[in-house]
């Protein structure tokens, strides 16, 4: 039998995976003798399936979620075991071990199959992933090395809402460079787009916000990508640097701040945008937030393909 992973729900019951709907049962009745307040009502699944240290951290981001009731959660970490060890608590499931072929079948025994239900993808086998795609509403991928996942994209966007959670990681870097497109100067220059150049400290968030950049400028076939890493901590990129016809558009990090500036050509184009919260469980939380599908995002992850690593 697998062994259960060490700090994943250390307030959980050990239980045979058979056993985990009558132990939820027992505690909430439990509970209930005990006169505690009863839980909120559920709304929906989160499925998260992982290394086992990647697991650990997912548990404790959606632990604000555990605070305010509504998700049951369901973390999984992939092995060889078809009768694996279970964790439970008042509103999660750990499972240690799973093969992956059984992957499929365990979430749908689990899930709240009536209510919505996201599969946050942190790692682990490519068919485990397009067998879940059919049991969820949301599919947020978030893998260390995601070229995989990436390659089986195009066959899940007809399937479930997909996104990346570097996406979502990404957002004020998008919303900063789009404003600055609002600027006439600017936008009269991305035609005459000559180079692109993003410093990044995660390359492949790099890619994406590039494939972002392709499928929404008018890019030249002659316009210059660069992508180089750098090894600032933080935010996933530090600088993205656009030369549109002679106007310098720039989005810089401000070292030791959690905001970056924002220019474009002359010094009163000049903005300072926060980062915002970029923890794992804020990122999560607004993903979770959302229920339909993203097609700037698709094809930004179709154009990043594209791009090589």
């Amino acid at each position: 039998m697998a062994k259960m992973i060490d700090g994943l729900l250390p307030s959980g019951r050990d239980v045979a995976f058979a056993e985990i709907e009558a132990t939820l049962a027992r505690i909430v009745s439990g509970g209930r003798r005990h006169n505690r307040p009863p839980a909120r009502a559920l709304l929906a699944t989160v499925i998260v399936v992982g290394p086992p240290q990647r697991l650990i951290a997912a548990a404790e981001a959606l632990e604000q979620f555990s605070d305010m009731g509504g998700v049951r959660s369901i973390l999984i970490s992939e092995g060889e075991h078809t009768e694996p060890i279970a964790r439970v608590t008042d509103t999660a499931v750990a499972v240690s071990g799973l093969a992956p072929r059984y992957l499929n079948n365990a979430v749908a025994a689990l899930r709240l199959s009536s209510l919505p239900a996201a599969v946050w993808w942190r790692g682990g086998s490519v068919e485990g992933l397009k067998d879940l795609a059919d049991l969820a509403d949301r599919l947020i991928l978030d893998t260390e090395e995601p070229e995989a996942a990436w390659r089986e994209a195009g066959s899940l966007f007809e399937r479930t809402a997909l996104t990346d959670l570097r996406w979502t990681a990404l957002t004020r870097w998008r919303s900063a460079l789009a404003h600055l497109f609002d600027l006439p100067h600017v936008r009269r220059g991305a035609a005459a787009l000559k180079g692109v150049r993003i410093d990044a400290r995660d390359l492949a968030s790099g890619r994406l916000y590039a494939g972002w950049l392709k499928s929404s400028l008018p890019w030249p076939s002659g316009a210059k990508l660069e992508i180089q890493p750098c090894s600032a901590a933080g935010a996933p990129l530090t600088c993205v640097s656009l030369d549109c016809g002679g106007v310098a558009v720039t989005l810089k990090m401000r070292e030791g701040r959690s905001c970056f500036e924002a220019t474009a050509g002359a010094q009163e184009s000049e903005r300072i945008v926060p980062t915002g919260d970029v923890s794992l469980g804020a990122l999560i939380a607004e993903e979770l937030g959302v229920r339909t599908r993203d097609l700037a995002f698709e094809r930004a992850l179709i154009a990043a393909q594209e791009i090589a690593a």
